[in-house]
């Protein structure tokens, strides 16, 4: 499962290109219960309802809960690439599933922060 996200207005989501998007594996690394995005509502975050686990939108990383304190790569989200055609319609680039790349769906991805 994957999760497509608009980033907030503040965070660049007013670009009318590909940088507004994010997309992230929806499984959370603590204990692979699903996470919610919350762009409004104050919080502009994902958010893990099993044990608080909380992510940036912006990198996909765990900023607080059980999540947050793993070791590289279980911390950060898997994160398919993104490209827009001429059109405007965004498409997943082919994924290489390793922790160096796009991450390991459950397991996670080394990531420069």
């Amino acid at each position: 499962m994957w999760q497509l996200i608009r980033l907030p207005q503040e965070l660049g989501g007013e670009a009318n290109d590909v940088s507004a998007f994010r997309v992230y594996s929806n499984i959370c690394l603590h204990l692979w219960c699903l996470w919610k995005y919350y762009p409004d509502e104050g919080r502009k975050r994902g958010e893990c309802p099993c044990h608080a686990s909380t992510y940036d939108p912006m990198t996909g990383l765990a900023t607080g809960g059980p999540a947050s304190l793993q070791a590289p790569p279980s911390n950060v989200l898997p994160k398919p690439d993104l490209e827009a055609d001429s059109q405007g319609y965004l498409y997943i680039t082919p994924p290489k599933f390793d922790t160096a790349s796009n991450g390991i769906v459950g397991y996670g991805r080394f990531v420069k922060i």
